[in-house]
């Protein structure tokens, strides 16, 4: 079966992207190391069969991509921590 993130995962010292509700997650535009603006996409999350774009919230680098597409999330789940 997919994986399932339900727990957030915990912070290395940055700020986390997390998923707005629950969902699947359908692709992931970034990978550690991409410099992003608070208006870029990082995660597109599909959740009551609608594709919801996740931004990144700020401007920073990434330093860690904590999903996958095709896993599940749970509302609260860390997507992304940026730096």
């Amino acid at each position: 079966g997919e994986k399932v993130i339900t727990k957030p995962a915990p912070a290395a010292g940055g700020a986390q992207v997390k998923a707005p509700l629950p969902g699947v997650v359908l692709s992931v535009s970034v990978k550690v190391g991409d410099t992003v603006k608070a208006s870029d996409t990082v995660v597109v999350l599909e959740a009551m069969k609608m594709e919801n774009a996740i931004h990144a919230g700020r401007d920073g680098k990434v330093a860690a991509v904590n999903v996958n597409a095709g896993d599940s999330v749970l509302e609260g789940a860390a997507l992304i921590t940026l730096e």
